[in-house]
């Protein structure tokens, strides 16, 4: 689908793919989302371009990524999608600069392309250029990581507090390890899904610093540093998320490996405490003749005092040692 955004009476008109199928000369914003082969072929005519497939959007060096040709500048981004499930996902999205012409290219709809496009046509008139727009563009994306990441927090925090402070939770419920597993390693994998949206951010947003063909100057230049600063401080907490993450991970098989070291020593204490009565029971079941406690009076209380006292005396020996 093609939603153009075109200037009219000093604001931003949102026009789906008019029937005609011509593209005005006043867009400044094409947005594509899902664009067909027709599509790509009409907005290849209008700019004078080559739009970028989905495969090459998809390759990871630097250079594939970020670059200039024919007087376009072609930014490609990671963002994260569906972060509020168990396996969340990453998207590409390029973004395209051709004179005063901002076009973004993607496959799914996002959170930040929502939020943005819902208060586009209320813009001023100064915020109405292909660069205002792109900066705009990257600060809802990164409010949306930061909304993310401290939702990551909160659940590192929830995560902490299972682990470590189960004895202020119910006494006769003992804590489900596998569960606790699970959501370190999907908080980690989300984790590691917003550093690397930070990355191609941070990269991009260098590069239309530097580029000859983006004129970025006065207020747009601050806010352009301003988000900057805030990639590089998203990108301090993620990994400090990540370093808490793998203390969780290290922590709950630490405890895991004193429960199955706590069950191994029950079992061995429980052996000794039994070991003595049963040595007693085998040597009174031997059947041999000449046997003076068999026909004894007393015998029989007497074996069954001493296979209570052999096993009471190393219970209570482990006890006072405090093994169990």
């Amino acid at each position: 689908m093609m939603t153009l955004y075109v200037k009219q009476d000093d604001s931003l008109q949102k026009v789906i793919t008019p029937k005609d199928g011509v593209i005005p000369e006043e867009t400044v914003w094409i947005d594509l989302l899902d664009l067909s082969k027709e599509e790509e072929a009409k907005v290849e005519k209008f700019l004078g371009i080559n739009v970028p497939s989905r495969d090459e959007m998809h390759e990871i060096e630097v250079s594939s990524r970020l670059y200039e040709k024919n007087n376009a500048i072609f930014m490609t981004a990671v963002l994260v999608v569906k972060s509020d499930v168990i396996d969340p996902e990453i998207h590409v999205v390029t973004f395209i600069i051709v004179g005063n012409r901002l076009v973004t290219i993607r496959y799914v709809e996002t959170t930040p392309f929502h939020n943005f496009t819902t208060g586009v046509g209320k813009l001023p008139v100064i915020r109405q250029s292909a660069n205002s727009l792109l900066i705009g563009l990257l600060d809802c994306i990164i409010d949306h990581l930061a909304d993310i990441l401290e939702s990551v927090g909160r659940d590192v925090d929830v995560l902490g507090r299972r682990i470590f402070h189960r004895k202020k939770q119910i006494p006769t419920e003992k804590p489900d390890y596998q569960d606790v597993l699970e959501k370190v390693g999907c908080t980690d994998d989300l984790a590691s899904k917003i550093h690397e949206s930070l990355v191609t951010l941070s990269r991009m947003v260098s590069y239309v610093a530097q580029s000859q063909l983006v004129e970025i100057e006065g207020s747009a230049y601050v806010r352009l540093s301003t988000l900057a600063k805030d990639i590089a401080a998203l990108s301090d907490h993620v990994s400090f998320i990540s370093n808490k993450v793998h203390f969780l991970l290290d922590a709950t098989l630490g405890m895991i490996n004193i429960e199955q070291t706590n069950i191994i020593k029950i079992l061995s204490v429980a052996a000794v405490v039994f070991l003595p009565p049963t040595l007693i029971a085998s040597y009174y079941g031997m059947n041999f003749v000449i046997m003076p406690e068999l026909k004894w009076h007393y015998g029989y209380p007497m074996a069954v005092c001493l296979m209570f006292f052999s096993s009471w005396l190393p219970y209570k020996y482990f006890k006072r040692k405090k093994w169990f």
